[in-house]
C-alpha cells in the first residue's frame, strides 16, 4: 500500500465529528426526550473522560513520531508508540475500572437517578477502546500512512452510526419487557441509552481490528524503515510512556478544561436547584441540553472548524515568513467570514427554535426552545473563542493560554453556582455561564494581543454592519415565520421561513458592498461572495 501525504485528514476527522453529532440527534429523536436524557448524559461524562485521557493523544503522537523520522530514528519511533500504547490502555483500564465501581455512585450525584448506572458501565470498554485506536491512528499518520488512517475513521463512524441505532432497536424492546415486569417506563429509556452505546463501542472496537489490519499489510514496510535507522541514539519505550504522562496532563488538563463548563454547570443545576425524589425532571433537561441543543451547537462549531481549517496553517506561514500586513488581513477575514456566514446560521436557529426543536423531537417545550435559542447564539461566541484559542498557540503563549483557561473556568463556576442559589436563574444558568467563560476569555485575549491584531475603524464598521444586517436577516424570518410557517408542518415551516430570509440577507450584503473581493478571497466560504459579486454585476 502505498504512503499518501493528505493534507486533508484533519478536516476528515471533523467531518466525522459531525456526522457523530447527527447520530447523536438521530439517537435523541428515535428514543424520546428521557432516552435522549440518559445518553445525552452518559455521552456527557464519556466526552469529559475523553477530553483529559485522549483526544489529544493522535496529534501528538503523530508529532513525535515524524520527529524522530526525520532523524532517522525508526526504532525509537516504534518504542514511542509502544511506551504510548501502554499509557493508554493503562490508565485507560482504571479509568475504566473506577467506572464500573462508582457507577452507582456516579448515577446518583450526576442525577441522582443509580438507573444510568448501566449505562456508564459501557464507557469502561468504550474509553479505552477509542484511546488504544487514536494511539494507532497517530502511529499511522507519523509513518506517512494516511490512507489507511483516513479509511479508519470513515469505517470507524460509520458502523458506530449503524450500530448505535441497531443496538437501541434491539436493546430497546428487550428494556420493554424488563420495564413492564419492574412497572417502571424509565427502564426502556435507559435500555436505549445503553443499546446506543453499545452499538458504539462496537464501531470503535471494529476501528481497532481494521488498524491492526493494515499495521499487518504495512508490517514489510515498516520493517523497511527500521533497516534503515542509523541513528546511535534509541529511546526506550519508558521514555514513551513518561513523555505522555508529562505532556498528557498538560494536553489533557487544557482540554477538559475546555470542555466542561457545560457539564459542569448541568452537575451544579442538578444538585443546588433541584430536589425531591422524582429524577425525571433534569433527565428531561439532559436530553434538553446534551442530546438535541449542543449537538446542534456542535455542528455549527464544526462547520467553521471544516472552512477554515486550512487558514490556520496559512496563518502560521505568514507568522513565521514575518509577513505581518498579510497575516492581520487574513485574521480579518477569518473574522468576516464568522460574522457574515457563521453568526446568520446561528441567528437563523436561534430564531427558529421551535420547529427545529420540533423536528427533532416532535414536539418542543419552553426549556427545550430556550436551551437551543441561547446555545445557537454561543456557538458565535465559541467560535471567536477557538480563534483566540489558535493565535494564542500559533504565537507560542502557552503560559498566557494555560491562566487563560483556568481563570474563565474558576469564574464561570462560581457564576453558575451563584446564578443557581442566588440569582435564581434556574436552566438559563447553565449556557449564561458558558457565556461568560467565552467572554472572558476573548476580553483576556484582546487586553494583551489586541495591538498585534491592529483592527481598523474601518473593518469594526464592516463587522457591525454584518451583524446588523444578519440581526435583520433573522428578524425577517421570525416574521415570515409568525405569519404563515406557525400554519405548516415544522420542517415545512422552517424552510418557507429560513431560505427566504437567507437569500434576501445574501443579497443585502453584497449591494452593501460588506465584503469586498479581495476580503472574500482572504475569507473562508468567500467563494459564495465571489460568486455573487460577479453575478450582480452582470
Amino acid at each position: 500500500m502505498k504512503k499518501k501525504n493528505v493534507s486533508g485528514i484533519e478536516i476528515l476527522k471533523y467531518k466525522m465529528l459531525l456526522v457523530g453529532m447527527v447520530n447523536v440527534l438521530v439517537l435523541s429523536a428515535l428514543s424520546g426526550i428521557q432516552g435522549a436524557g440518559y445518553l445525552g448524559i452518559s455521552l456527557m461524562v464519556l466526552t469529559l473522560l475523553i477530553s483529559f485521557h485522549s483526544v489529544w493523544v493522535s496529534d501528538m503522537v503523530a508529532r513525535y513520531i515524524r520527529g524522530r523520522n526525520a532523524r532517522n530514528q525508526y526504532r525509537s519511533s516504534l518504542k514511542f508508540f509502544r511506551g504510548a500504547l501502554l499509557y493508554i490502555s493503562v490508565t485507560g483500564i482504571l479509568l475504566g475500572v473506577v467506572l464500573v465501581l462508582c457507577s452507582d455512585l456516579l448515577g446518583s450525584f450526576l442525577i441522582r437517578d443509580i438507573h444510568i448506572s448501566i449505562c456508564l458501565m459501557i464507557l469502561a470498554a468504550l474509553l479505552p477502546a477509542y484511546g488504544i485506536s487514536e494511539v494507532f491512528s497517530g502511529y499511522l499518520r507519523g509513518m506517512g500512512f494516511y490512507m489507511p488512517v483516513k479509511l479508519f475513521y470513515v469505517v470507524r463512524q460509520a458502523a458506530a452510526f449503524v450500530g448505535s441505532i441497531a443496538g437501541m432497536k434491539f436493546l430497546g424492546e428487550y428494556g420493554k419487557k424488563v420495564a413492564n415486569l419492574k412497572h417502571n417506563e424509565a427502564v426502556t429509556s435507559v435500555y436505549d441509552a445503553f443499546g446506543a452505546l453499545l452499538g458504539m463501542t462496537a464501531g470503535c472496537i471494529l476501528g481497532i481490528v481494521l488498524l491492526l489490519a493494515f499495521c499487518v499489510i504495512l508490517r514489510g514496510e515498516l520493517r523497511s524503515m527500521r533497516s534503515k535507522d542509523n541513528a546511535r541514539y534509541q529511546e526506550s519505550a519508558s521514555h514513551g510512556f513518561r513523555v505522555m504522562i508529562s505532556m498528557g496532563f498538560l494536553y489533557g488538563f487544557r482540554c477538559l478544561l475546555l470542555f466542561a463548563p457545560l457539564p459542569v454547570n448541568y452537575i451544579l443545576y442538578v444538585r443546588l436547584c433541584k430536589s425531591g425524589g422524582d429524577s425525571a425532571p433534569w433527565i428531561r433537561t439532559g436530553g434538553y441540553l446534551f442530546g438535541e441543543a449542543i449537538p446542534v451547537m456542535a455542528m455549527l462549531l464544526l462547520s467553521f472548524v471544516i472552512l477554515n481549517h486550512r487558514n490556520y496553517r496559512q496563518l502560521a506561514g505568514y507568522w513565521k515568513s514575518e509577513a505581518y500586513s498579510q497575516f492581520r488581513e487574513k485574521v480579518f477575514a477569518m473574522l468576516l467570514s464568522v460574522f457574515t456566514l457563521i453568526f446568520p446560521f446561528c441567528a437563523a436557529v436561534a430564531v427558529m427554535a421551535e420547529p427545529i426543536l420540533k423536528c427533532l423531537t416532535k414536539g418542543a417545550d419552553k426549556e427545550g426552545t430556550s436551551m437551543l435559542l441561547f446555545l445557537s447564539v454561543g456557538a458565535v461566541l465559541l467560535v471567536l473563542e477557538r480563534i483566540a484559542y489558535k493565535l494564542m498557540e500559533l504565537w507560542g503563549e502557552m503560559i498566557y493560554l494555560y491562566l487563560t483557561v483556568v481563570v474563565c473556568f474558576v469564574v464561570q463556576t462560581a457564576f453558575a453556582a451563584a446564578a443557581f442559589k442566588v440569582l435564581d436563574l434556574g436552566v438559563k444558568g447553565i449556557v449564561f455561564g458558558m457565556f461568560l467563560q467565552a467572554a472572558l476569555f476573548l476580553l483576556l485575549f484582546l487586553v494583551k494581543f489586541a495591538r498585534r491584531l491592529r483592527i481598523s475603524g474601518y473593518q469594526v464598521k464592516k463587522l457591525i454592519m454584518g451583524i446588523i444586517v444578519a440581526l435583520a436577516g433573522a428578524l425577517i424570518m421570525l416574521l415570515i415565520y409568525k405569519i404563515i410557517g406557525e400554519k405548516l408542518s415544522a420542517g415545512a415551516a422552517v424552510a418557507v421561513s429560513v431560505v427566504p430570509g437567507f437569500l434576501l440577507y445574501l443579497a443585502v450584503v453584497v449591494l452593501l458592498q460588506i465584503i469586498s473581493g479581495r476580503e472574500a478571497e482572504f475569507m473562508p466560504g468567500g467563494e459564495l461572495f465571489l460568486w455573487l459579486n460577479r453575478l450582480f454585476r452582470r
